[in-house]
């Protein structure tokens, strides 16, 4: 049965009823919430009010004779640097007021981690500090301060604010815990895509998000609670908060549906058809008024990409200038052991599918390449990669440098040159990449590095799809943050040596 017959069928009056029930529901809640933010927001002002007064009579006051210390009105007329102490503080309490309404309107996400506000929280403090800084400077009073007051100032601000999110986040919880403040879920499309939101939204967030059910035609089972045709019946059964549509290819059914419920007080998010299809990063266009879902490959874009180039040359510089003794020695005992040049070059796919030669210490004896064709039936690695854990080819100063990575060092001129970065997926072989899936290409919308996410996560012991999607992982999610995690990584993986040959 379509939705709008099962509207004709009720009656206009208990409609409307639930409809305002709902609506007055979700009021309550959102009051609730407003005012818990409020109360903190307030008690985090009056405190760091209060930190500001009793630093004035730890630090300041002693300066001065007989003043009253517990009488703050009367420091404007007793102590002349009052007023500007005063102005300090007003200014960088409106900026940080400011910064924290900037927060609240232009934040793309609704639920964040305590770890992600107290960042933004951090943020908001020391940018206002600076700036009201500044601006006292511009007026000339900046000199009237004492620094280590204003440091101390700074520093309790920030323990402060730690301890009021803690505070809020404690109250938040234990209402949602008593189900105050529990936002209720239902999710059309017991598919795929369903389950997976089912897991992301509800699972890891148990505390706030209570799940309803699913509505489905198709599927039955104990979560499902009933078909798409009796939405509008839930709705007035039970309060729900969210909707989530996750049959965007069913364009009849969605317009019936948003048709019915536009007039509940309910948020409406649909799953775009392509993220069932595709894993990648999105971005919001409007182009010609037309809204559009541009594909992005990659966050690694932008200004990242030029911080991520300066990054490359200095770290590099700093490796070569701190490990040449390494290289000489490494050097010396490959001409010791073997015939043959220190430095082995081999052709390698980079970005985009562009060839470039990359170097390495020379762990082979010297032809090696030539010989590889008899031993593919000993390829021990999934794939178009080829790994022996025995190479009848490597030498014994070989097999030690390959077990560290220290093979690869040479690899920071690549680096230097720009065919390469420090961190990024490794680059394949162009017999390997003939055989490559168009999924297997996407390993190649970014530079490729000398130690990634594959590296510091078993090496060689990963079969080649892991190690690929290891790779879309690091391309499709790429943060300053990962970057560091890997580089973290990279030195004990490469001490321990395990999973390398």
């Amino acid at each position: 049965m379509d939705l709008s017959e099962t509207i004709k069928q009720q009656p206009y009056q208990d409609r409307n009823k639930s409809v305002g029930t709902i609506a007055e529901q979700r009021v309550r809640a959102d009051r609730i919430t407003l005012s818990v933010r409020r109360v903190i927001l307030m008690a985090e002002y009056l405190g760091f009010i209060l930190t500001f007064y009793i630093l004035m009579m730890v630090r300041v006051l002693p300066n001065y004779d007989h003043v009253d210390h517990y009488n703050p009105i009367a420091w404007a007329s007793q102590i002349s640097v009052f007023t500007d102490y005063a102005l300090f503080l007003a200014i960088l309490l409106v900026l940080h007021a400011f910064t924290l309404i900037q927060n609240q309107l232009f934040s793309g996400k609704a639920d964040r981690s305590i770890l992600e506000e107290y960042l933004f929280d951090f943020r908001a403090i020391i940018f206002s500090f600076l700036i009201t800084v500044g601006i006292t400077f511009l007026l000339k009073t900046t000199f009237l301060y004492s620094r280590i007051t204003l440091v101390l100032f700074a520093i309790l601000m920030l323990v402060e604010s730690l301890f009021w999110l803690v505070t809020r986040r404690s109250i938040m919880k234990h209402l949602n815990n008593k189900g105050t403040l529990r936002s209720n879920i239902l999710i059309v499309g017991a598919g795929r895509v369903g389950l997976d939101v089912y897991n992301k939204v509800i699972v890891s967030r148990t505390n706030k998000n209570h799940f309803i059910g699913y509505l489905d035609d198709y599927k039955s089972n104990k979560d499902v609670i009933g078909t798409i045709a009796e939405l509008e019946m839930i709705l007035q059964k039970q309060r729900i908060d969210t909707i989530y549509i996750t049959i965007p290819s069913e364009k009849h059914i969605i317009e019936s549906m948003l048709r019915t419920i536009y007039k509940y007080d309910v948020d409406i998010r649909i799953i775009p058809e392509m993220f069932d299809r595709m894993t990648t990063v999105f971005a919001f266009r409007n182009d010609l008024d037309y809204p559009c879902l541009q594909i992005v490959k990659t966050p690694l874009r932008g200004l990242n990409v030029h911080l991520k180039r300066i990054s490359d040359i200095s770290g590099s510089l700093i490796i070569m200038l701190v490990l040449s003794p390494l290289f000489l020695i490494i050097a010396i005992l490959i001409k010791c052991e073997s015939k043959g040049r220190v430095f082995f070059k081999q052709q390698r796919v980079g970005k985009n599918g562009l060839p470039f030669q990359m170097v390495k210490f020379r762990s082979m004896f010297n032809g090696a390449e030539r010989n590889k064709s008899s031993l593919l039936n000993d390829n021990e690695m999934t794939g178009p990669a080829f790994k022996m854990r025995n190479d009848p080819r490597v030498t014994h100063i070989g097999r030690f440098i390959r077990k560290y990575s220290l093979d690869e060092l040479p690899q920071l001129w690549n680096v230097l040159k720009g065919d390469m970065s420090l961190i990024g997926p490794r680059p394949p072989l162009p017999e390997e990449v003939e055989r490559y899936t168009d999924y297997h290409w996407r390993r190649m919308d970014v530079l490729p590095g000398m130690t990634g996410l594959w590296q510091v996560s078993g090496r060689s012991d990963l079969d080649f799809e892991q190690w690929i999607d290891l790779d879309i992982y690091y391309i499709e999610r790429w943060s300053i943050a990962l970057e560091m995690k890997i580089l973290l990584k990279t030195l004990p993986a490469v001490v321990k040596g395990s999973g390398a040959y």
